[in-house]
């Protein structure tokens, strides 16, 4: 409850936000606290990042999107933490996660980058070309939402949530304008742990998901279990994801003894009821996009099809903006990949 209250508390003045990369923080447990956006679903869309307090230093899990976010981020760590971080893990490749790293690099020069290998491979190849041309990129983007917003035919709703992205815009542009990756410098496949006496840290690999490279980190000493963008709420995002294997992965997550699951992006979340709703979702797609996809039609053709009517309700309530949300971060990539999936071709990385 204490971070809904808290989420709440911040909603209003985030609405009328300018600066994009505004950050809140709250405690999650003792030594474990989370650092995100006001509101999840407010432009920028990047990911939460994890604080987690050692015996002698801090290990962050994800590091913000853009220099200016991982400035924010530093700064709220050391207003509750003296202790420097000594581990940043990356979740996954997704720029939103992890192109604030050099932030920390500057606060803490001697800190660990830990991710998979794959990420890594993804960090250091063609999924990443997108950030030399990212802030120019939003600059149209920008435009564009300006028109939406003030389209008169649109309904209200879905023209505060153009005007949301607009009243950020110019913060975007600027974070955006000036974009470095930083590879991790220590890899594994399976498995790493990062030994303490007080909050030992694990980090997992458990299959392909959301990207060929997801990273999940749990801390048995308080379960507190970080999914990175497996798990995106209110909307899932879906990108080049691999929907069988994801399900495979969500019920991998579904036996952690967690109290407390923290997403890629949204609330931190209590029981399972989410990970069935994404159970169920992925398992509906496949079911309707496979005979369909096998009779050669294509991923634009089977959206039209299929019946989403019931997901879109499900994760949006019907509200119009998160509708809009729904379409463009989830259904039509899950319908791509669940095309390819079912063709049996290869989803490339880095591609939606």
């Amino acid at each position: 409850m204490r971070w809904i209250l808290a989420f709440l508390v911040v909603l209003c003045a985030a609405r009328a936000e300018s600066d994009g990369f505004a950050r809140v923080s709250q405690s999650l447990s003792p030594h474990v606290h989370l650092v995100a956006r006001p509101v999840a679903t407010n432009a920028p869309y990047e990911g939460n990042s994890i604080v987690i307090e050692q015996t002698d230093g801090l290990v962050v899990v994800d590091a913000g999107g853009a220099p200016p976010a991982g400035e924010a981020i530093v700064r709220q760590i050391k207003a509750f933490s003296a202790k420097p971080v000594t581990f940043l893990i990356y979740t996954h490749y997704h720029g939103d996660h992890n192109l604030g790293a050099g932030a920390f690099l500057k606060a803490w020069p001697h800190l660990t980058i830990v991710s998979t290998a794959a990420t890594r491979r993804a960090m250091t190849g063609k999924p990443m070309a997108y950030i030399k041309t990212y802030g120019q990129d939003y600059a149209g983007e920008i435009e564009y939402a300006k028109k939406q917003a003030a389209d008169p035919a649109l309904p209200h709703e879905v023209r505060q949530g153009w005007q949301q992205l607009v009243d950020v815009g110019a913060s975007i542009v600027k974070g955006y304008g000036a974009l470095t990756a930083y590879p991790a410098t220590l890899t594994f496949d399976d498995r790493i742990e990062i030994p303490d006496a007080q909050m030992p840290v694990e980090v997992r690999f458990l299959g392909k998901a959301n990207t060929d490279g997801d990273a999940v980190v749990w801390l048995p000493a308080e379960r507190v279990l970080c999914s990175g963008d497996i798990v995106v709420s209110p909307i899932p995002y879906a990108a080049a994801s691999y929907p069988g294997e994801w399900i495979g992965v969500l019920q991998k997550l579904k036996e952690f003894d967690f109290a407390v699951l923290v997403p890629g992006h949204g609330e931190p979340q209590s029981d399972r009821a989410y990970l069935d709703k994404l159970i169920a979702a992925l398992t509906t797609i496949r079911a309707q996009v496979t005979p369909l996809a096998r009779q050669g039609l294509s991923p634009e053709a089977i959206v039209q099809k299929i019946d989403t009517e019931a997901l879109k309700a499900t994760f949006t309530g019907n509200d119009p903006w998160l509708r809009t949300l729904f379409s463009s971060f989830f259904l039509t990539s899950i319908v791509k990949n669940a095309t390819a999936e079912a063709l049996g071709q290869p989803i490339v990385q880095g591609t939606s």
